[in-house]
Parts: structure tokens; C-alpha cells; sequence
């Protein structure tokens, strides 16, 4: 049977690590709880559960405001309880989602959408609920914040993509949030000039797109210079592709990247899409109070 639906999926990251903490039986006993509580979620707000995939969800939904909806209670109940979850449960979570026609048939769903929604969720970093226009289009209602991400590359996909995270956290003051009319997408050819500033210790610059690539790093001919010995003399560049600002960390140790009130997570020789604003650790997890960091914020010019 064909039919039009948002598909979802929900990804549990850090359970090898649990699995070689805890050993096979625990770990599973534990990935497999916070599955069912993620699939209780799925069905409470109307979706249905089409498999378990090992440390994941997939889902389907005939309306995308009720997916987007779901995902968004899935995301504040986990993390909302994070300080009081026992170190078993503390997994993160991120979330994929497209909307097309998919074929369904002997208790599993085939098409396009279900590609992109799980190439969108390996995109997507810890706390993160990535969406395509289609479903961006279909959803957006006025309680629902879309982030432009700009025009992507997408693992199997010929063509950029336009892509979206949604917000569900209250957002930081200082953050760039936007909510787009879903009879007004976003088209590739009207790419929005931005400003990015790097702020640390009383020191500020900004840089305009057409000075990209900038360099970070210890060596003195960097844009942007960290005087500390645990940076690496080239630690990261800065480029402007397609509309969007593309941190590609260099270093040995690699950088830690905070957006908003989310937590850090480590890059090392990736790229990371730079949005919003937040902080860059350099070769040091923010952990260490001696960290050598530089706040950043993205606007549009």
C-alpha cells in the first residue's frame, strides 16, 4: 500500500560505549527500556511503530505537525529528566524526519522519504531533530520553530537539499531563530550574506563571507589566534559553501562545539555546519575550566 506520511527516525547514540561498560545483557536491558519509552511516545501522540532498529526507532505519521509535535515531547521529557537519570540511561538522542509517499508492506515502509529521514538523523548531532522542506512545509504551524540550515549535500542524493533543524527548546536570546510561512520556501539561488564573530578575553572580530576561509590556530598568520600549547598551530578552518559557514576541524586533539544551551560534543578531522551561536573549545573538553575557548554568533547580514 502507497501513502503519504512523515517518517521518523529516532537514534540512541553512545550505546557501544554502554555495551562495553556494562556487558551484552545489561546494555541491552537498558537500550531496550529506553526504546520502549520512545515507541510509547511515538504511539501516544498517534504515530505507529514500524520497527526497532537495534538502538533506534522508525516511525511513520500521516501528519507532519503531529510528528513534529511528538518529536518535540520526546526530546524535552528525555532531557528534561537528564540530571536525575542514572548513568545506564543517560543516552542522547537525535531524530531524522521526511515527508513523501511511502510504500508499506509486510511490516516495513519503503520509499525516498524513508532514505532521507535516516540520512537526515546521521546528520543530526546529540539533541538534534533534523527535517526536510517537505516536512518543513507540511508542519510548520505557529508554535513551531524551523532553523534554516541552508542548501546541504545528502549522502545518495545527486542535489542539495534544503534542510532544517527544529526547535525544540526554549531559545536562547541570542540565538537566530526563524519560522518560515510554508507558502514561502526558501529558494537555493537567494542565499543570505552572513556575519560570523569570534569573541574571547575582551578580544572581538567579525568576519564578512567574502574573507572565508579563516584560519584558527596557534600559529600567528591564523584570522583567529589561540596562544595556548594544547592548540594546534593549524586547529581549524572556517569556510562559507553554498550558504552556510562549515567548521572542518584539523587538529590532533580535536574541538569541542557547544550551539546554544546544548551540551559540547567533540569534532576531530570532521566538518560540522556552524548555526546560531555558541562556543568553540579548542583541543580541550570544556570540562577543564583552563579550556581555551572563543564564543561565536552567526547573523545575517
Amino acid at each position: 500500500m502507497t501513502t503519504v506520511a512523515t517518517v521518523v527516525f529516532i537514534d540512541i547514540s553512545g550505546s557501544t560505549a554502554l555495551f562495553e561498560t556494562l556487558g551484552n545483557e545489561r546494555a541491552a536491558r537498558a537500550v531496550a527500556g529506553m526504546t520502549d519509552a520512545f515507541k510509547q511516545v511515538v504511539v501516544q501522540a498517534g504515530g505507529r511503530v514500524v520497527k526497532t532498529l537495534g538502538d533506534g526507532v522508525l516511525a511513520i505519521f500521516n501528519s507532519s505537525a503531529l510528528a513534529v509535535s511528538a518529536m518535540t515531547m520526546l526530546m524535552r521529557r528525555h532531557y528534561g529528566q537528564w540530571d536525575s537519570l542514572p548513568p545506564t540511561q543517560k543516552f542522547h538522542v537525535r531524530v531524522g524526519m521526511s515527508t513523501g509517499e511511502v510504500v508499506l508492506m509486510e511490516g516495513d515502509c519503503y520509499g525516498d522519504s524513508v532514505n532521507m529521514a535516516s540520512r537526515l538523523c546521521e546528520k543530526a548531532s546529540h539533541r538534534e531533530i533534523w527535517a526536510s522542506a517537505s516536512t518543513m512545509e507540511s508542519g510548520a504551524r505557529a508554535d513551531t520553530n524551523f532553523v534554516p540550515m541552508g542548501w546541504m549535500e545528502v549522502r545518495g542524493k545527486s542535489e542539495q537539499h534544503m534542510l532544517y533543524q527544529v526547535q525544540w527548546s526554549e531559545p536562547e536570546a541570542h540565538e537566530v531563530i526563524t519560522a518560515y510561512d510554508s507558502s514561502l520556501p526558501m529558494r537555493q539561488e537567494a542565499v543570505v550574506q552572513v556575519r560570523l564573530r569570534l569573541a574571547s578575553s575582551g578580544v572581538e572580530k567579525t568576519f564578512e563571507t567574502h574573507e572565508m576561509p579563516i584560519f584558527i590556530g596557534r600559529s600567528s598568520d591564523s584570522e583567529w589566534v589561540v596562544l595556548d600549547r594544547r592548540v594546534s598551530r593549524q586547529h581549524g578552518r572556517i569556510d562559507w559553501r553554498g550558504g552556510n559557514l562549515i567548521f572542518t576541524d584539523l587538529s590532533r586533539y580535536g574541538t569541542w562545539l557547544a550551539f546554544g544551551a546544548s551540551p559540547a560534543t567533540v569534532v576531530r578531522r570532521e566538518t560540522v555546519q556552524l548555526h546560531g551561536a555558541g562556543v568553540m573549545y579548542f583541543g580541550v573538553s570544556p570540562e577543564d575550566p583552563t579550556a581555551p575557548s572563543a564564543a561565536f554568533s552567526i547573523k545575517p547580514v
